[in-house]
């Protein structure tokens, strides 16, 4: 199997497991606000980790939302100046936009996971969820890393050409 053939293969099986889980982390997000607010101004209760949960999930489904945008090129990018110039400086630009935004995850998921090492040892945990924090914070790194994965595919798939496949297809 070439290169290209794996990266295309990986392409596909991430696709399938990013549309689960943000289908997944917004219908819970749904639910617990619903939940929240049924609780709060019907009953006049609720639940103290709700708010927090409910902002992870949140938070996380549309990380995972914007991986997948990586995947689609609908990312939010500057348009104009790619137009008005050679197709070979156009094709320049994207790739030196790609290693960019590709350094940049990088970078910040070796950060993030620095951080997740020192609340590790903190041995901290959330007053209204009693999650521990290192786990929380370990959201960031790993969205970043996939979003390295997904420019590191965009890579070997090729950046020059247009994603051929739209939502949810192979």
């Amino acid at each position: 199997m070439s290169l290209v053939a794996a990266a295309k293969y990986l392409d596909v099986a991430l696709s399938h497991v990013e549309d689960g889980l943000i289908v997944t982390l917004s219908l819970v997000a749904l639910a617990l606000g619903v939940m929240q607010v049924t609780l709060r101004y019907v009953f006049n209760t609720g639940y103290e980790w709700n708010e927090a949960l409910f902002v992870l999930v949140t938070v996380t489904a549309m990380l995972m939302a914007g991986v997948r945008a990586v995947r689609e090129d609908r990312h939010i990018s500057v348009d104009v100046l790619p137009s008005i110039v050679p197709a070979s400086v156009a094709a320049g630009m994207k790739l030196a936009a790609v290693l960019a935004s590709l350094g940049l995850c990088v970078f910040l998921a070796w950060c993030g996971w620095l951080y997740v090492g020192f609340a590790k040892m903190m041995d901290t945990a959330s007053p209204e969820t009693g999650v521990q924090d290192w786990i929380v914070y370990s959201i960031m790194p790993t969205m970043m890393s996939l979003f390295a994965l997904r420019y590191i595919i965009r890579l070997i798939i090729g950046v020059q050409s247009k994603p051929t496949h739209e939502h949810g297809a192979s």
